[in-house]
């Protein structure tokens, strides 16, 4: 490398660096911003506070949790009364490698920094085969779910999380977890029509994988910063989504955002807690992908 070609490498580090310490000052200096956001949005999709729910995340490995849902997790915590219960429900031991015992308990030790302040907390991990060629029979993980999630109580409502259709990455575990949460409302809200009963009790967020989209899945937090920084100047634009729809299975969005201070208790949770996991591109992850600073959901109500 030539001497003028160093001096320019030198000079674009340095300038990406600032820009580094810039958003990230900016980030938290954005917090009570952030938090106001997150409240916002969250009233829209649960109007009432309610203590009679059930907060249940459907995940494929042990560390999906924090890897792609600490956002969603943090802020549900923050928003519901501590005797909401918070079930985990993984549906393999990510056993790939041959460390399945470990990773359970990593699971679990991750739960308890990441759901504090005394909280009733579930984690229960089933044993389907880990692997991105493991096709997972779908009426069986249906069947499994149903067992843990009790559609039938209507007196409960119950807030399901999971995937969307294409996964993270289109790793076919995650389409999974998908498939088998829609089969089991649809069967449910299926019985309910047929006996013309409605009794709207279930709420589905499914996490936005972006597709294709790598410039938008690796921006970290940048694009949420630009957003609050354009809203502080933009007076005729209201960054307030629309109410969530109140029949049976129409659409809406919601958008949740990890302050620093709750990205920081995440990225403790990964590497305290997932040891096993820490490889080196996993801090790439940490500092470059959009899931652990924000998640987008798609929301339906049942």
């Amino acid at each position: 490398m030539s001497r003028l070609a160093k001096v320019s490498f030198s000079k674009l580090l340095y300038k990406i660096t600032k820009l580094a310490i810039v958003l990230t000052i900016l980030y938290i200096y954005f917090t009570p911003k952030i938090t106001t956001r997150n409240n916002e949005s969250l009233k829209h999709v649960f109007a009432h506070k309610n203590s009679d729910s059930q907060i249940n995340l459907v995940i494929a490995h042990p560390d999906d949790e924090v890897m792609f849902f600490s956002p969603v997790i943090s802020q549900l915590h923050s928003y519901f009364p501590n005797t909401v219960p918070f079930n985990i429900i993984c549906m393999s031991k990510g056993d790939a490698e041959g460390l399945g015992e470990t990773r359970v308990k990593e699971l679990n030790d991750s739960a308890s920094l990441l759901l504090q302040n005394g909280r009733p907390v579930s984690v229960q991990v089933m044993d389907f085969e880990d692997g991105m060629d493991k096709v997972w029979e779908i009426n069986s993980i249906t069947s499994t779910l149903s067992k843990t999630i009790d559609l039938n109580n209507e007196k409960l409502n119950q807030i399901i999380i999971t995937f969307d259709s294409y996964g993270v990455s289109d790793h076919i575990n995650h389409k999974s977890c998908h498939t088998a949460v829609k089969t089991l409302i649809n069967d449910y809200t299926q019985s309910k029509t047929e006996k013309n009963e409605e009794s709207p009790h279930i709420t589905a967020l499914y996490l936005k994988s972006y597709k294709n989209n790598i410039f938008l899945k690796y921006s970290s937090f940048i694009w949420e910063i630009l957003r609050i920084l354009y809203n502080l100047v933009s007076p005729f634009h209201k960054d307030v989504q629309p109410l969530p729809p109140t029949t049976t299975t129409e659409q809406s969005r919601l958008l949740l955002t990890n302050t620093h201070a709750q990205y920081i208790l995440a990225l403790a949770a990964m590497l305290n807690a997932h040891k096993s996991q820490m490889v080196w591109f996993r801090y790439g992850w940490w500092i470059l992908s959009r899931f652990v600073y924000v998640n987008d959901f798609e929301v339906y109500t049942y």
